[in-house]
């Protein structure tokens, strides 16, 4: 009896160290997953590290101004919608609502264009070009067509996949 509370007290303390480890390693996961991206980092992400850690520096700076407009651009875009899913449309409230969210977004390419003034001089030629390029893809799908759609993306469906208008 006595060996068997001493394998029990044994089998205790090793499923407590496993759940802790476990636990910690879950919470760096969770932790990981919330932290925010770097500024611009969508831009960036062809760079290598050292050059994207050089530049973390400059674009922090303007990183509270990019996350306020994108804040208050989300902010209008609710708006809008609420105007947009009315009954009866006002058109005053329409147009007042849209000139507000050409304001912000004229403020956050202002915004980009001085990010963009700031790093392009800091960077190799080619390492300007890469910024550039993923920069200029605009509203172009940012990830690789899947294999099993013939080098179509998925925000481009087939014809055939398309629903047919009503009728």
């Amino acid at each position: 009896m006595n060996n068997r509370v001493t394998t029990n007290k044994w089998l205790f303390a090793s499923v407590a160290i496993n759940l802790l480890f476990v636990g910690a390693l879950l919470g760096e996961w969770v932790n990981q997953t919330r932290r925010a991206p770097p500024p611009m980092h969508w831009a960036t992400g062809e760079l290598d590290e050292s050059t994207r850690s050089s530049m973390r520096t400059m674009l922090m700076q303007q990183a509270p101004a990019a996350r306020a407009l994108r804040r208050d651009i989300k902010v209008i875009d609710q708006r809008l919608m609420a105007v947009v899913r009315a009954e009866d449309i006002d058109t005053a409230e329409l147009t007042a609502i849209l000139s507000d969210r050409q304001a912000k977004q004229a403020q956050y390419q202002a915004l980009l264009q001085a990010s963009m003034e700031s790093i392009l001089p800091a960077l190799t030629p080619p390492q300007r070009e890469a910024v550039l390029r993923r920069m200029l893809m605009d509203g172009q799908a940012r990830h690789a067509a899947h294999p099993k759609r013939g080098g179509e993306h998925r925000d481009h469906p087939r014809p055939e996949a398309r629903p047919a208008p009503p009728r």
